[in-house]
């Protein structure tokens, strides 16, 4: 089984998720897409409800073959890193690979344990509006530039030993979810 983990607030889930989880399901040749609403991200101030991060979550990834977990609320777990080592550990025979747009590679650096994500499973990293300069001058880029992969090797990423990883270019999506709260309180 090859399942794509794809974390955040979704806060609130939009366009721009949903395109980065369809682009990965299809270029990565993944079974699945697991959405992973956080229960907080210790980066961010106002988390907004999870119920409505988990249901605008649930809304936007409308796909067969995608679905959106709640278990870092379930498990009362926080730190990415707690998540997906304790997924693997569940299920030691799934090929997962952590997935996230562009922008957050910029600031990949800043998460705990971020090396040790990028050595527990391999990691595809989809374009995303105004961050090209940024994402490929990060300390991620630069710490693992020679476990990142051509994108023409995408399908294969899954079957890979970590750390690997995958720039994916794709047409780009402009939605923000700070854009759509600032648009929303009418700002």
């Amino acid at each position: 089984m090859r399942i794509g983990l794809f974390g955040g607030s979704f806060n609130p889930a939009h366009s721009g998720h949903f395109h980065v989880a369809s682009t990965a399901l299809r270029r990565l040749q993944l079974d699945w897409v697991w959405w992973i609403v956080a229960r907080g991200n210790p980066l961010k101030t106002g988390h907004g409800d999870f119920g409505e991060r988990f249901w605008s979550a649930a809304a936007i990834a409308d796909h067969p073959r995608m679905r959106v977990t709640d278990i870092e609320q379930r498990l009362s777990l926080t730190y990415t890193h707690r998540t997906l080592l304790t997924l693997t550990t569940l299920a030691p025979d799934t090929r997962f690979v952590w997935l996230m747009g562009a922008d957050n590679m910029v600031n990949f650096h800043l998460w705990g344990e971020w090396q040790q994500i990028a050595e527990l499973m391999p990691i595809a990293i989809v374009a995303r509006p105004g961050v090209g300069p940024g994402a490929r001058n990060s300390p991620f880029a630069r710490r693992f530039g020679r476990n990142r992969i051509e994108e023409a090797a995408a399908p294969t990423l899954a079957d890979r030993a970590p750390p690997a990883w995958v720039f994916l270019k794709a047409p780009l999506d402009p939605i923000s979810s700070t854009a759509l709260r600032q648009q929303k309180a009418g700002t």
